[in-house]
């Protein structure tokens, strides 16, 4: 046995020690600490307890290894050790190296035994909470994290807030419940503050969420995480003015401050493309190394126009591991725009596995289908479901709707029938299926469709939805398909798709206030041409012609072969003005 005084195995400044100049000292020879001035001069005492001979040179090849960045090998010798001797100094050394390499089991078991040997411990407290966070158990987090009010440790209830968003509904409202009592009890507490306005927002309790941060802007104006919250409130609330303005504020108080900067960058591709390119650039020239900055700064260019600089930064990132496959396809949709054919084929076919994939495969199929016909797009989509199997569905629903676009009805029902020989139970694919039975009017097999889905998911509001407005539309089951309409707007209530439907059987059983509306309220989130349709009609019968003319036509010049507004205009025998015709 030997003598051993163990000193913390994690500097302040970057989590590691210098453990090997103490362990190669015997304890006398151990130098003096500096103390801050407001620490006493004579620093509280541990008493000197023997480890056994393997154990000190365990630790010795735990400190090589960190000095090696040899992190996991040396967080593999501290827990260790942490078991077998029990000593304050270790754990806590294991507990700090386990969150540095975000070893969440390690983290928690290394915080359960420091808590039993100083429950009071609020780095231990703050240590755990944050792990639990990570681990996406926030409300165990809760009651760590409160322990670390008051003390040297910063809380951090904004992380435990963004973790709850994993959480099921009711684990969200009793998460949102325990965090405003434990702000009861700590009303001047700004970082629990900010942890209930991020909550707040969340639930889309936006007013409240903005007071709050306010109060917290208040003491702390330049408080990133807190400006960040102000300005997302803002965006919910749709005050995009105001929004831009705080980032702007916030950006001129934090210039290099990466994420702000993005959120106004992106907050103005909304508004001033120009100002978006124009943060965009700021950031690339501060961030010359982040990809992603790198494809946002191209895509706008590609929007404003510029395309030989949006081609220079795409090009540039087809070497880029994360970013080539979108490099690949906006490449692609450049050469399409300057209706460089083959260029763009060429392009499309390069992007592989990954999320832009499908989308290349599609542009391929869309290329085929208006230079070469229909036969050659669906003979694209057939060798692309060889190539990439685990893809199977997701190009069958592709093939699906350029048949839907086509008008091929027959064709996509017996191609989905197929699809779904191998795979009966798939929702995607029995709606889609659906879709093509109602076009031809056959409510039995599109019914049996939209009921296998309900069966196994009785609150899927888009299968209530298309059910629902099908009967509406196609029945005289009024009643029943206000209850399906109903129910899924209860789960969607913003909506305009299920708004549109609810609007229309209104309608349909005469009430036509109501009716009018839901239909404005879809109409104003979008224009969408059957949406068009329908609130023409319902303006029409209510005597408001020329007001209904003008829903029409808008709806015609987005979508000038729309069938739905043309038989909406045949059968209520109107004939729109050729002068305003698009």
């Amino acid at each position: 046995m030997m003598n051993f005084k163990h000193t913390l195995g994690i500097a302040a400044a970057f989590g590691m020690p210098l453990l090997l100049g103490a362990c190669a000292q015997t304890p006398a020879e151990t130098p003096a600490i500096a103390q801050p001035a407001a620490v006493p001069a004579e620093p509280e005492k541990r008493p000197l307890k023997p480890f056994p001979e393997d154990s000190f040179y365990d630790l010795l090849v735990a400190e090589f290894a960190i000095r090696r960045q040899h992190y996991d090998l040396a967080l593999d010798h501290y827990m260790e050790q942490a078991y077998r001797t029990n000593d304050s100094g270790i754990i806590a050394t294991a507990a700090r190296l386990s969150q540095f390499v975000n070893n969440l089991e390690a983290a928690l078991a290394a915080t359960e035994l420091w808590l039993q040997k100083e429950p009071d411990s609020a780095e231990a407290h703050f240590i755990r909470g944050t792990t639990l966070a990570r681990a996406r158990r926030p409300l165990d987090a809760l009651p760590h994290m409160e322990a670390v009010i008051g003390s040297s440790e910063d809380s951090n209830f904004a992380s435990l807030a963004a973790s709850a968003l994993a959480l099921s509904e009711n684990q969200q409202k009793a998460f949102e419940t325990q965090i405003r009592a434990m702000l009861a009890k700590h009303p001047d507490n700004t970082n629990l503050k900010t942890g209930v306005a991020l909550t707040l927002q969340y639930r889309n309790q936006e007013e409240e969420a903005l007071l709050l941060i306010r109060e917290v802007l208040a003491v702390a104006p330049l408080d990133i995480h807190a400006l960040l919250i102000e300005t997302r409130v803002l965006q919910q609330l749709n005050r995009i003015d105001e929004a831009i303005e705080r980032l702007r504020f916030a950006v001129d108080q934090h210039p290099y401050h990466k994420r702000l900067r993005q959120n106004l960058a992106q907050l103005y591709t909304r508004s001033d493309i120009f100002q978006a390119k124009a943060q965009y650039m700021v950031l690339h020239n501060q961030f010359p190394e982040d990809s992603a900055i790198q494809l946002a700064l191209a895509l706008v260019n590609r929007e404003i126009g510029e395309y030989d600089e949006a081609i220079a930064l795409l090009k540039n990132l087809r070497t880029d591991a994360e970013q080539k496959n979108h490099a690949l396809y906006f490449l692609g949709r450049i050469a399409e725009q300057r209706e460089q054919w083959s260029q763009a084929r060429e392009y499309y076919g390069q992007v592989g596995i990954g999320e832009q994939l499908i989308p290349a495969l599609t542009r391929l199929a869309a290329l085929d289908n208006e230079h070469q016909g229909l036969a050659s797009a669906r003979r694209t989509l057939t060798e692309a479901r060889q190539r990439f199997p685990q893809l199977r569905t997701q190009l069958y629903l592709a093939e699906s709707d350029l048949l839907f676009d086509q008008r091929q009805y027959k064709e996509g029902y017996n191609l989905l029938t197929s699809a779904l020989d191998n795979d009966p139970s798939n929702t995607n694919l029995l709606y889609a299926r659906s879709l093509f039975s109602e076009r031809q009017r056959n409510l039995d097999l599109m019914e049996r469709d939209l009921r296998v889905i309900l069966s196994s998911d009785p609150d899927n509001a888009t299968a209530l939805n298309a059910l629902g407005y099908s009967l509406a539309n196609l029945t005289d089951r009024l009643t029943e398909a206000k209850s399906l309409i109903s129910k899924a707007l209860q789960l969607r209530p913003d909506d305009p798709a299920i708004q549109d439907s609810y609007g229309w059987v209104a309608y349909r059983l005469g009430d036509m206030t109501l009716a009018r509306t839901y239909l404005e309220r879809a109409y104003a989130q979008t224009q969408d041409h059957e949406i068009a349709a329908h609130l023409g009609e319902v303006l029409w019968l209510l005597g408001e012609q020329q007001q209904a003319i003008s829903v029409w036509q808008t709806g015609l010049r987005d979508t000038p072969d729309s069938l739905i507004i043309n038989e909406t205009l045949q059968r209520l025998n109107v004939n729109l003005p050729t002068a305003e015709q698009p």
